[in-house]
């Protein structure tokens, strides 16, 4: 049940009708995972399969140098690409474009090279998918540079992914596209992409995945867990992600009878494993949380999102809306209802939040402990 097969046959079921997608995944679900596992199953369904991880990209003729050497290592039709794409660059280099494509690329404007690109792979006749990984921090990285050029370049893509149907898009990052999006106003250079949601694991799918770790020696000491124990351990943790759940398993000492083979981890060894987890020397474990704010938003902001995961971070369940104003407002005079109201919404598309039954409260029951412990003001 963890292998996340009817994502996957969603995912594909999208890509069929001829439609691209904007996944929208918070941190640490598996989206990289899920990625890579689409792509195996299209390449079985005969599909043609770019991968490409921007991360660190600073300029479009970067990434699109970066999607050219993707596509002529694409062994399916490597050779027919090159031939059309070859022939596509004719029309924007007054007939001259021997040579390796991508030297071209330092002749022409980006919008044109990205053109031929992708008009190349729709000459091929072949359904192809490129899945471009963490391209919102590329955005972020570009509109910081040259807001208005990279505008123009998004839009132009979009009329790209429009013009040439034959060859969807998978984008997702680790920062939620649409929140990078709505805070530049470019929102419309992505309305043509369907929005899918990634979701932590349900209990069952938990379960699935933590025996299939224990089975397959992933874990210092393979446990079993009986339905006391994963209800128990589901209602600490709250955030049900692959990463979180392997490491409070890697920290669990079973000491139960044995079941199934294994010795039962009892409730008071799941409680005694997050306790570990809390202990300085695993702080790394963490990190990766609070860099995810420090560096991908502006400074004002930072403060803000701080603030919030301040006093959520207090309650187990969290705090009501209004209280929540009420606190902030005093130590940020210039907050507005509507701007809580978009910092709440970032904080819960990148797992930080959730609202539940009115209240704003901490995803991860862990994360919640480890910033009260050690980041709280």
């Amino acid at each position: 049940m963890h292998n996340r097969r009817e994502e996957r046959a969603e995912l594909i079921r999208i890509f069929e009708a001829g439609v691209s997608v904007q996944m929208l995944a918070p941190r640490r679900v598996g989206k990289t995972w899920l990625m890579r596992e689409v792509a195996d199953d299209l390449l079985r369904n005969g599909w043609e399969i770019v991968f490409l991880d921007v991360e660190g990209m600073r300029t479009e003729k970067e990434f699109l140098g970066a999607l050219c050497r993707k596509l002529e290592q694409t062994a399916g039709f490597a050779d027919q690409l090159t031939r059309n794409l070859k022939q596509r660059l004719k029309q924007f280099l007054a007939g001259t474009a021997d040579g390796n494509p991508i030297e071209a690329l330092g002749r022409l404007d980006a919008k044109d090279f990205a053109e031929a690109l992708v008009a190349a792979l729709d000459d091929a006749r072949k359904p192809t998918v490129i899945l471009i990984d963490e391209i919102s921090l590329f955005v972020m990285e570009r509109l910081a540079q040259d807001p208005d050029g990279t505008k123009a370049f998004l839009y132009h893509l979009r009329n790209l992914r429009q013009s040439y149907p034959g060859v969807r898009w998978l984008l997702t990052g680790s920062i939620g596209l649409d929140a990078v999006a709505r805070r530049s106003g470019i929102q419309g250079a992505f309305l043509d992409l369907e929005v899918f949601a990634l979701h932590p694991f349900g209990e069952a799918a938990a379960a699935s995945y933590l025996a299939d770790c224990c089975s397959r020696g992933l874990v210092r000491k393979p446990f079993a867990l009986d339905a006391e124990g994963l209800a128990h351990l589901a209602a600490e943790l709250g955030w049900l992600s692959p990463y979180y759940l392997k490491l409070v398993a890697n920290r669990i000492e079973p000491r139960g009878e044995n079941l199934s083979g294994r010795r039962r981890a009892r409730k008071e060894d799941i409680d005694e494993a997050f306790a570990a987890l809390l202990e300085p020397v695993y702080r790394s474990n963490f990190a990766a949380w609070e860099e995810h704010i420090d560096k991908n938003f502006p400074a004002a902001e930072r403060l803000l999102l701080h603030a919030i995961l301040d006093v959520c971070c207090e309650a187990v369940d969290g705090e009501i809306f209004d209280t929540l104003f009420a606190r902030l407002r005093s130590e940020h005079p210039t907050i507005s209802v509507r701007l809580l109201k978009d910092m709440l919404c970032v904080l819960a598309n990148d797992g930080f939040l959730q609202d539940r039954a009115g209240r704003w409260r901490f995803s991860s029951g862990l994360l919640r402990r480890y910033w009260l412990r050690y980041l709280h003001a």
